[in-house]
């Protein structure tokens, strides 16, 4: 189980995301890591993960947008993002 501090410290990283990045786009709880999407890469962001929790891994990731039902659209329009894999640590 994961320590309260550490959910603490999440929530101040995903503040950061959020204002940074342009928007989280994902997030994804598994195991041993914590993944959120920004819209975009933010230096800002790097430096506040090396700060805060040292180890983490980045890379840009092709997200497709969600066609809406009822509509037509010229294609699959893709939107670079970025995501975040931070380490879950007590």
């Amino acid at each position: 189980m994961v320590s309260a501090k550490f959910y603490e410290k999440l929530m101040k990283i995903s503040r950061v995301m959020e204002k940074e990045g342009e928007g989280i786009s994902y997030i994804r709880n598994e195991k041993e890591t914590y993944t959120i999407g920004t819209r975009k890469y933010s230096e800002k962001i790097a430096k506040f993960l090396d700060e805060t929790v040292g180890t983490w891994e980045g890379s840009e990731a092709n997200v497709k947008k969600r066609k809406k039902k009822g509509k037509v659209s010229g294609g699959a329009a893709k939107k670079v993002g970025y995501l975040w894999k931070i380490p879950v640590t007590d």
